[in-house]
């Protein structure tokens, strides 16, 4: 050991230096310690020595100070090597990261293309659709977009800076976290072993999920209301009443007076603005005896529905014999839903005719019936019934023979009755007409109005029951025609909770039971076509939208196997979505299509990412379609349920209905949350089935 230390000691001290190339502190000193060695050129005796004897790196380790100094020597290159070691972890989390993005990035574009051309048709089409959507539809697909490239741009950069930090929040050492990770490791390995099962059994699965999901959503969809529009709580209610023929302007505000108690008093009532004797808009007024109306304004929150209810029980216990009070939701205006002749009405019934008698007499046989029948709406006529007026009919023979002209038959009745202005007088900076007319007592019967003086040639006076005889008749308020033949209007409103297609359906069979008079017939209505065309819509944008998704993925894929795969989950969303609207009964509409369209755009996201993945397995590492699946769908799992589950809390609050004016968005939320929630659970297990299917057929 003596000879050994001073062989050591005989080593210059300028070669203890070259040995800071070691990679670590000592664990390898007999690599380390052969390069002085061979640098001066020792003896092979001494070159032996030294290796035995750094065989023992411990019990060198405690000799005197003067050995240690190699050892202190040899601490540094461990200092001095681990910026490069730094930069190369950098290097790998970069490249992890290139790696990352370039996996998924296939899977990106196909999803996000298929959500940018779902929307297509609306913006193409245009019309209805586009005038209430197309806010909402640019708004998601520039949402979409902007999403694709932060993705594959600023995701990737950020992770790699990110994940490149040694600084860690300790989340991961959690006790409940690491309890769900566990959990979930376990369902996931799970799900594995119960895919592997299910796989051998694929055929059986993709004819049981056809025929459960095909047969039950057939039978549920016919179970379902349809409308056209979802009815927006406004917070206020129309009120509009209809009076007998003769009704006077003081009966008219004696009734509207006691209809103005009874809405005050009934809870959540704030204001009420009503006028009798006619209509007022704007700056328009329509005067009309025989009509009245109220604008009804609720306090916040009010359940507007409920209150028409019960004011209209109340209206019901008051003996009001031929008057008719309607008061229904009110409406947002500017929106047109159809081509129906009546504004403001759920439901229109036209009934045409050519005698004009025998059409008034249908029409108040027929909205008998509808009054007896119907619990599901409420109906009024939209004219009013003939008023008694006195007709003047001129003998038009005589009327020439004493020079009289219609105008002047005319100035002189209406000044009789209603006066006429012959000057005006200045009082102060106006001017005030000076209305000339007969004393209204001398007017009133038929008889005093034959007695009407007439000017004629030579400011000769006649009577005007020599030229015209006077008789009491009854003439209509207004005349109502559709391409040039006279009609009769009925209007109807729905009740609370009654839905357009239930009403329809029960309009018609009592409808039916109606027997019209010869030369009346009855027209479609305006509000069951529209309908009728909007659910038509639903089944050809339906089908457009998910062409144009199969056509990009097809292009995208190069394939018609995998595309056919991932639309397989469009008629899985669609089965989710009508169990939700059924079990919520919300009824199918405008809203509806564009959640189900929206739907398909979405839906196809879960089975785009399972695919790819599947995909690139089966070409990287060269096996069989069976254990490509089952290897990509469990890795698949985590991602799948994080977005699904992230969209459907984001659509849950949309869904309840929170909030003023969200019935109006509120079967979108329901139509995509159920949908993609029953989808997603399907997609894990149904698609890998018929992926494997498809391709096992295309081997042959």
């Amino acid at each position: 050991r003596r000879g050994d230390k001073e062989d050591k000691e005989d080593i210059p001290k300028q070669h203890t230096t070259n040995n800071k190339q070691p990679t670590t502190n000592n664990k390898q000193p007999t690599t380390n310690n052969q390069q002085p060695t061979t640098n001066n050129k020792q003896q092979t005796t001494n070159n032996k020595q030294q290796t035995t004897n750094n065989k023992q790196p411990t019990t060198n380790n405690k000799q005197p100070t003067t050995n240690q100094q190699p050892t202190t020597n040899n601490q540094q290159p461990t200092t001095n090597n681990q910026q490069p070691t730094t930069n190369n972890q950098q290097q790998i989390i970069i490249q992890t990261a290139e790696r990352s993005s370039s996996e998924v990035e296939s899977a990106l574009v196909a999803s996000t293309s298929t959500n940018l051309v779902v929307v297509l048709p609306f913006l193409l089409i245009g019309g209805f659709f586009s005038l209430l959507f197309k806010e909402l539809i640019l708004t998601i697909s520039f949402a979409v977009a902007a999403s694709l490239m932060v993705a594959l741009t600023v995701v990737p950069m950020l992770a790699s800076r990110l994940l490149a930090l040694t600084w860690s929040s300790r989340l991961h050492k959690f006790w409940l976290l690491r309890q769900f990770n566990r959990r979930f490791e376990a369902a996931t390995n799970g799900y594995r072993r119960f895919l592997g099962w299910l796989l051998g059994y694929r055929f059986i699965v993709i004819i049981a999920a056809m025929l459960i999901l095909g047969g039950g959503s057939w039978f549920l969809a016919g179970q379902i209301p349809q409308e056209i529009l979802p009815r927006i709580n406004t917070g206020q209610a129309i009120l509009f009443a209809q009076f007998p023929p003769g009704t006077t302007l003081e009966t008219n505000r004696q009734v509207m007076t006691i209809v103005d108690e009874i809405v005050q008093e009934q809870p959540g009532n704030e204001y009420i603005f009503t006028t009798s004797g006619g209509f007022l808009f704007g700056g328009s007024t329509i005067e009309n005896t025989l009509r009245a109306s109220s604008n009804i304004t609720l306090k916040p929150g009010s359940d507007v529905e409920a209150f028409v209810e019960r004011v209209s029980r109340e209206f019901k216990k008051l003996n009001l014999v031929g008057i008719r009070l309607r008061i229904f939701p009110g409406r947002v205006r500017g929106i047109i839903l159809n081509n129906s002749p009546i504004r403001g009405a759920d439901l229109d019934i036209t009934l045409q005719g050519v005698d004009s008698q025998k059409l008034e007499a249908a029409g108040g046989q027929v909205l008998q019936a509808l009054d007896e029948g119907v619990t599901l709406a409420r109906f009024r006529p939209d004219a009013d019934k003939k008023q008694p007026e006195l007709q003047i009919r001129p003998d038009w023979q005589r009327v020439a023979q004493v020079d009289l002209t219609t105008e002047d038959m005319g100035d002189a009745i209406q000044t009789a009755i209603q006066g006429s202005v012959a000057t005006q007088l200045q009082r102060g900076d106006r001017l005030v007409d000076v209305r000339v007319q007969l004393d209204q007592a001398t007017v009133q019967r038929p008889s005093q109005l034959e007695q009407l003086p007439l000017l004629v040639n030579n400011n000769s006076q006649i009577r005007l029951g020599d030229v015209a005889t006077i008789n009491q008749g009854k003439a209509p308020g207004e005349i109502q025609r559709i391409n040039q033949r006279q009609v009769f209007l009925i209007a109807g409103n729905l009740t609370e909770g009654a839905s357009l297609s239930e009403a329809t359906e029960e309009v018609d069979s009592v409808l039916a039971n109606v027997e019209l008079p010869d030369g009346i017939s009855l027209l479609p209505s305006s509000t069951a076509q529209a309908n009728q065309q909007l659910q038509n819509s639903l089944k050809i944008l339906g089908s457009l939208a998910a062409f144009l998704v199969f056509v990009v993925m097809a292009v995208q894929y190069n394939s018609l196997i995998d595309p056919l795969v991932i639309m397989f989950t469009v008629p899985l969303a669609l089965a989710g979505g009508i169990l939700g609207l059924y079990l919520t009964q919300t009824a199918i509409g405008a809203t509806v299509l564009v959640g189900a369209v929206l739907l398909v755009g979405i839906v196809v996201n879960n089975a785009i990412i399972m695919v790819e993945l599947a995909n690139q397995i089966y070409y990287e590492e060269g096996v069989n379609r069976k254990t490509a699946i089952l290897t990509a769908a469990p890795q698949r799992l985590r991602p799948i349920l994080m977005t699904t589950i992230t969209t459907v809390l984001g659509l849950f609050p949309l869904a309840l209905g929170i909030g003023e004016g969200s019935e109006f968005l509120q079967p979108l939320g329901v139509v995509v949350f159920s949908g993609l929630s029953l989808a997603t659970l399907l997609t894990l297990f149904i698609i890998p089935c018929f992926y494997l299917l498809l391709h096992n057929i295309k081997l042959g």
